[in-house]
């Protein structure tokens, strides 16, 4: 028997730190590419849907399938799980799930996923030319297409290049509002951790933050994930961040 949303939700629970207000954009560009622009349509896109969902059909809704695609690190797995928050606080039901954990799941649980309000699908090229899992995504899509349920996906690269080897479904995912993010330098890295610091109630230094970008593993979910921990350590010890904490909590 396939495994129910609210059962799998239990196993595949979102990070609740991912939101749009925590996700760094470097600029204030309204170029399509930047990451801002990026949030600002994701942000429309459920807000239009929401209003759909309520009862309010007002003017030309946009469309249903949007792909992001970046390396790792580059935020997309961050924003559909933002994406998720974002209309579950509108009342919804979302579900979300990680393609990269395709190996301890079947198929099967892909059934019956255009009943929710919004679908959010990361690493979905994780299963690219993988025969069973492409026939059932490829009929999962023309049900939410049937439905008009909106999907958002995320993967290394657009769907251009996705190696889909089911031919039908290859060309089914053309169809999507493709947004590309892009990694962030250095700078942007320690810009970001410093965001991310203040929101928890503690100032990050210029010199704590150099140390931690030059030392640490340098993805932002390793940077972020040390940025936790040094927070808890500073609470444990009463103890200011500075390098020296950061030097005995990584022991280097």
């Amino acid at each position: 028997m396939a495994a129910s949303p609210r059962q799998l939700a239990l196993r595949l629970r979102l990070d609740n730190e991912a939101r749009f207000d925590n996700f760094y954009c470097p600029d204030s560009s309204t170029d399509s590419d930047s990451s801002e622009a990026v949030v600002a349509h994701l942000r429309h896109w459920i807000e239009q849907w929401a209003q759909r969902n309520t009862g309010n059909t007002g003017g030309t809704l946009l469309k249903e399938f949007v792909w992001l695609w970046g390396s790792p690190g580059a935020g997309c797995s961050h924003l559909l799980q933002a994406a998720c928050h974002e209309l579950d606080g509108h009342g919804q039901t979302v579900f979300y799930l990680d393609l990269s954990m395709s190996r301890e799941l079947t198929p099967d649980v892909l059934t019956g996923l255009e009943q929710v309000a919004m679908l959010c699908l990361d690493n979905i090229d994780d299963i690219a030319g993988e025969a069973e899992w492409e026939e059932a995504l490829f009929h999962l899509y023309n049900r939410m297409a049937a439905s008009q349920t909106p999907l958002l996906v995320a993967a290394q690269r657009s769907p251009q290049y996705t190696e889909f080897a089911l031919p039908d479904l290859h060309s089914r995912l053309q169809s999507a509002a493709v947004f590309q993010l892009h990694q962030l330098d250095d700078e942007h890295k320690k810009a970001a951790l410093q965001m991310r610091a203040s929101r928890l109630g503690f100032e990050l230094s210029d010199d704590v933050a150099n140390y931690l970008v030059s030392r640490c593993e340098r993805s932002m979910s390793a940077l972020i994930a040390t940025l936790h921990e040094l927070d808890q350590r500073s609470l444990e010890t009463r103890r200011k961040v500075t390098v020296p904490l950061l030097r005995a909590l990584m022991n280097w």
